[in-house]
């Protein structure tokens, strides 16, 4: 798995440089005695672009952390993954689908309100963008790519894996104690190599990557790139393959 695994991050990894490599990249803009890098162009694509780095990032760090055994950490990152891919879904699906709305346009004001740059010198105050409210979000992406769904029962999943990750997020005694454990039991500070909640994290990471694949698929496709689609469909013919997947793991919305 670790062979398939690694294969999986570098086909995203290399999809996401050749749609980087299709929009202008971020410029230096003058921050104090230095810069910071923007995009110019605050739009969909560029918003894509950076929520699949993110989300490969983050399958990167997950793989690290399983291989050290840090299973409550790495419940931390499943939880940011699931929010972004959302996110990736969401957007993409704007563009797709030809369904951009209201909703689109507050979502991608309040990902570029930059808290670095417009931070008044010497506030301690920080202006809180206008966030989308989740369950839109979910809902929109459900009606628009759900084929077939029970979109009650969609939403209602989605909330569920939501507040169980979060635990993990917010540090929840019922979480924190899946680390207690052993003979004599103790909590597990170090690392959890060895144990069943290793096995747990393996088996839902196998998820996450094949969810990644699908990101990356729907970002490629709202790129208008058919042969890069192409690819990453037969990529995730072999994915499903090799992990003996007959159908495609839980998800409520197909790329």
């Amino acid at each position: 798995m670790h062979q398939l695994r690694t294969e999986a991050l570098t086909v995203m990894t290399s999809s996401m440089r050749r749609m980087e490599a299709a929009i202008a990249p971020p410029q230096r803009v003058p921050y104090k005695d230095s810069f910071v890098f923007r995009y110019a162009t605050k739009g969909i694509h560029e918003a894509l672009i950076q929520k699949l780095a993110r989300h490969i990032s983050g399958l990167n760090a997950a793989a690290v952390l399983l291989d050290t055994g840090y299973a409550q950490e790495v419940g931390v990152i499943f939880r940011t993954l699931d929010e972004i891919q959302e996110d990736i879904l969401f957007l993409a699906s704007a563009v797709t689908s030809g369904t951009s709305t209201a909703k689109h346009k507050r979502y991608l004001l309040a990902f570029y309100a930059d808290t670095v740059l417009s931070r008044p010198e010497g506030s301690l105050q920080i202006p809180k963008p206008d966030l989308l409210p989740r369950k839109k979000i979910r809902a929109h992406t459900v009606r628009t790519l759900g084929q077939g769904v029970n979109i009650s029962q969609a939403l209602d999943a989605e909330e569920s894996l939501s507040t169980v990750y979060s635990g993990y997020v917010h540090a929840q005694s019922a979480n924190i104690m899946e680390m207690y454990g052993g003979d004599p039991p103790h909590f597990h500070v170090q690392g959890m190599v060895g144990t069943s909640r290793i096995d747990d994290c393996e088996n839902a990471f196998e998820n996450y990557i094949y969810r990644g694949l699908m990101a990356a698929t729907m970002v490629a496709k709202a790129f208008g790139d058919k042969p890069l689609v192409d690819a990453l469909y037969e990529f995730l013919a072999k994915y499903e393959s090799e992990t003996a997947t007959t159908e495609p793991p839980k998800s409520d919305v197909n790329p």
